[in-house]
């Protein structure tokens, strides 16, 4: 072997050694990054939310509680008219106004008189039904009550042991309040089934389900700055407290990580922009916030009177095109119309087909809204003198009839 050969050996042996030495060196930095950085999984996701920690008992709430090593106790406990619950050894606890923690720490309390330690577990088995009040720049606004429901962890029990849910709701609901499965989940938004947004609002009574009953947007609705008022329980203080959401992702994007769950009492303000937004309409109609139609009533001297259904902020010019010319000697168009403070509106109305749509001459219609073809002053006349001549042309026509027989 010539010297240049055993130089190029001893380089390449070099550097495969030096290689192998770098492979190890980097293994076994690697394990001890391993080894020290095992937080990269984060599993705080896993932790519940406590979402019912401020959940306030009250009639009609249905709680499945549990007495460890006692099943003699266990069982579903009704909160009764009186806002009160019928325990044994107990006999009545007044528990309305008290979250499920309130409760537990009340009885555990109660039952060391009888029990050695006792262990109490209690979850809501169905939530009562719930009143919210809606206002602000909706379009219909006002007190929205919501019925009762059964939790979903119970509707599983129930399949597993194949009671049935109806035979539950018939014999722990009463009549009043007794709902169907469909009524229950209330799956009844249009865009189900198109992925459009994952929704978390199925088993539970949301913002997003409050804004739907209280008829949807408008094009002033400043979803921005949603404000919600809500009863503070009793171990933290009582009264009231006052949170702003903005539901901007909600109405634009479906993102429905903000659309928090309702209790019994809440209060909801929708505040109005000082400019239109035309953009909120068609995204809280494919969110599923606001219907895509509404219907109006027409009457009087129209071609063809009746209800009809038009785009939801459709104007007067719509139902216009849709109930066929006004007859012959019409007059003015009458508007009659409850506004969002309760009151009345009676409104004559100048239409002319070439204003502009939500304008003086055409404005923008309501759900609800009747509508009525006056007869002009012509028109008015002529029933005048119809009605006047009409018995003498009766006679006269009698007179006639009988000669010429």
């Amino acid at each position: 072997m010539n010297i240049n050969a055993t130089k190029q050996f001893k380089k390449l042996f070099t550097k495969v050694i030096g290689l192998i030495c770098l492979t190890s060196v980097i293994t076994i930095q690697a394990k001890e990054v391993l080894k020290q950085s095992p937080a990269l999984f984060n599993s705080s996701y896993l932790e519940s939310k406590n979402e019912l920690q401020d959940y306030i008992l009250d009639t009609g709430d249905i709680l499945n509680i549990e007495f460890k090593n006692i099943p003699e106790f266990s069982g579903l406990y009704t909160v009764n008219e009186q806002g009160e619950i019928f325990f044994e050894r107990l006999r009545y606890k007044y528990v309305r106004g008290l979250t499920i923690d309130e409760l537990t720490k009340l009885l555990e309390y109660s039952y060391e008189e009888f029990l050695v330690k006792p262990e109490i577990l209690i979850r809501v088995s169905t939530f009562k039904p719930i009143r919210v009040s809606v206002s602000g720049e909706v379009r219909s606004p006002g007190l929205i009550k919501f019925p009762a429901f059964i939790s979903v962890e119970e509707l599983s029990k129930l399949d597993e042991e194949g009671s049935g849910v109806n035979s539950y709701i018939e014999t722990n609901i009463p009549q009043n309040q007794a709902l169907s499965r469909s009524e229950i989940f209330r799956k009844d938004s249009p865009l189900k089934g198109n992925n459009f947004i994952k929704e978390n609002n199925d088993y539970v009574t949301t913002l997003s389900n409050a804004l739907k009953e209280a008829g949807g947007l408008t094009s002033y609705s400043d979803v921005s700055k949603i404000e919600i008022i809500r009863d503070i329980p009793l171990q933290k203080g009582g009264g009231r407290k006052k949170a702003v959401l903005d539901f901007t992702y909600y109405v634009n994007n479906g993102n429905s990580s903000n659309d928090i769950r309702l209790y019994d009492g809440d209060s909801i303000f929708v505040p109005s922009l000082q400019k239109k937004d035309p953009s909120i309409i068609p995204n809280s109609i494919l969110s599923g916030l606001s219907p895509r139609f509404m219907s109006v009533s027409i009457s009087g001297r129209i071609e063809n009177p009746g209800t009809f259904i038009i785009p939801i902020e459709g104007s007067l010019l719509d139902v216009m095109n849709l109930s066929g010319p006004r007859k012959p000697l019409s007059g003015k168009i009458f508007l009659i119309r409850y506004q969002k403070d309760g009151t009345l509106l009676r409104k004559n109305i100048r239409y002319s087909a070439n204003a502009e749509p939500g304008s003086k001459n055409n404005p923008f219609l309501k759900e609800g809204d009747l509508i009525t073809i006056k007869n002009s002053i012509f028109g008015r006349a002529s029933g005048t003198i119809k009605t006047i001549t009409e018995p003498f042309i009766g006679i006269y026509t009698t007179k006639e009839l009988i000669n010429n027989f």
